[in-house]
């Protein structure tokens, strides 16, 4: 569970700004979105919204910039000429600051890491307890400690000078331990590990591409989506996989095809994804034990006056494929404790529709993961489904700065209509236009 992020000299954010799921003292209503994490509590909830270019986005941004940055180990093969704020000529030459505190098998991390260009100037991991921290690791510029009582013997000072010659200025030692010394700081691996398995981040343009796998193997989340998909009133009333044995000699002719299936077969159990030209039908192609080479594709059944049709992926609307990727975020946090991160989760998606989804995970009790997202939609603000203090605004200041902060700075009545109030102005986040007249309109 992410329980805060902080982010400086980012984008569009200039000093500290923090994003948290802690509860007020001041919301009282669902208890049930809250999640006990060891010492502390958090909201499995979070909607963020704001005008255009408020920095919501940014804000996810930052937490894919740093998770990339913690998966591939380095900050080198980015570009970072456009990262710090740019309104201020003073910003480009501060570090750059990312701090994100998370719990993750009954542990609570605190993972902070400085930038300047393409060096790491700080970074440290830290144990948070209920009274106090444990510094697991820390790195200042070249200078590196690491806690003895959580790592093997062979994590003597010889190995941690070897480490701190083997480091580049460009890479973050969180990655190196967590890739290359798994097993002689377990519990640095496993904080490392909850950036790769736990924390999902979802783009406006991005594809869940392995569902036609999962679905045809995974029969808890085949049948979470066959529950779930005829009930939004796509008109569909169920999804099935078809599996078709390719065979080389039929192939060789479809370049495309030819190289998945060649790839499939030097990664046997591993799908490969092939995509189709509309970019909506996304197929698995995958070896089994056997050496057998399988396409898997998805097809909607739908059901008029007692007749079965089968539909094509391709012949579905944009929402109704980003309806049917959603599903894999309900299984994670229904099921897992999963952390998904959603930009513009209404894309393409009808008002009521996304205010039903949205609602159901609300009243559910069996969610066990988080979901937080940006969103234009003022209709999901709703007292009924979401609480004050999970609900925040992104808007900038006089020097175009985005500052965040949740509804529950304010005095909201359990009764109030808060989209009203928002549309009204009255929380910020919203469009200043300028008077139409004016522009001749």
């Amino acid at each position: 569970m992410i329980l805060r992020f902080i982010v400086e000299n980012f984008a569009s954010f200039k000093g500290q700004v923090e994003f948290n799921t802690f509860p007020s003292s001041k919301s009282h209503n669902h208890d049930n979105h809250k999640i006990d994490c060891g010492h502390a509590t958090a909201l499995r909830l979070g909607a963020i919204y704001g005008a255009n270019g408020a920095g919501k986005s940014n804000l996810i941004y930052a937490l894919s910039f740093l998770q990339r940055s913690v998966l591939s180990g380095s900050v080198g093969g980015y570009d970072l000429s456009g990262v710090p704020f740019q309104y201020d000529p003073d910003c480009p030459d501060k570090p750059t600051g990312f701090a994100l505190e998370f719990f993750y098998n009954a542990k609570t991390y605190y993972y902070h890491v400085e930038l300047q260009k393409h060096s790491v100037i700080l970074e440290e991991l830290l144990l948070c307890l209920k009274h106090r921290d444990i510094e697991l690791f820390s790195r200042n510029a070249s200078a590196i400690k690491i806690n003895g009582k959580y790592s093997s013997k062979k994590m003597n000072d010889s190995y941690i000078d070897a480490i701190s010659r083997l480091v580049r200025p460009d890479m973050l030692l969180f990655s190196f331990l967590g890739n290359y010394y798994p097993d002689e700081v377990p519990i640095i691996t496993d904080a490392f590990r909850w950036f790769a398995n736990s924390l999902h981040l979802v783009q406006p343009g991005s594809k869940v591409l392995f569902v036609p796998h999962l679905l045809e193997t995974n029969k808890s989340f085949a049948d979470l989506v066959n529950s779930t998909v005829p009930e939004l009133g796509t008109g569909i009333s169920r999804l099935e996989v078809r599996k078709e044995l390719l065979v080389e000699s039929e192939i060789q002719n479809n370049a495309r095809l030819y190289k998945a299936y060649s790839d499939a077969k030097n990664m046997p159990g591993v799908p490969v994804v092939l995509s189709d030209a509309t970019g909506k039908e996304n197929l698995n192609i995958i070896s089994d034990n056997t050496h057998n080479v399988y396409l898997k594709k998805i097809v909607a059944i739908h059901s008029m006056n007692g007749v079965e049709y089968e539909m094509p992926m391709r012949y579905e609307s944009d929402g109704t494929c980003r309806l049917i990727e959603y599903m894999l975020l309900f299984y994670g946090i229904s099921l897992n404790s999963e952390v998904y991160v959603v930009d513009e989760i209404e894309r393409s998606i009808h008002p009521i529709l996304i205010k039903s989804i949205i609602r159901k995970i609300s009243e559910s009790n069996d969610m066990n993961g988080q979901l937080i997202f940006t969103t234009h939609e003022s209709c999901l603000l709703d007292q009924d489904i979401l609480r004050p203090d999970e609900i925040w605004f992104a808007q900038k200041d006089a020097e175009q700065a985005t500052q965040l902060y949740p509804l529950s700075d304010f005095n909201i009545h359990h009764t109030a209509n808060i989209e009203n109030g928002y549309l009204n102005g009255r929380y910020g986040g919203i469009p200043f236009l300028s008077n139409l007249k004016d522009l001749h309109w």
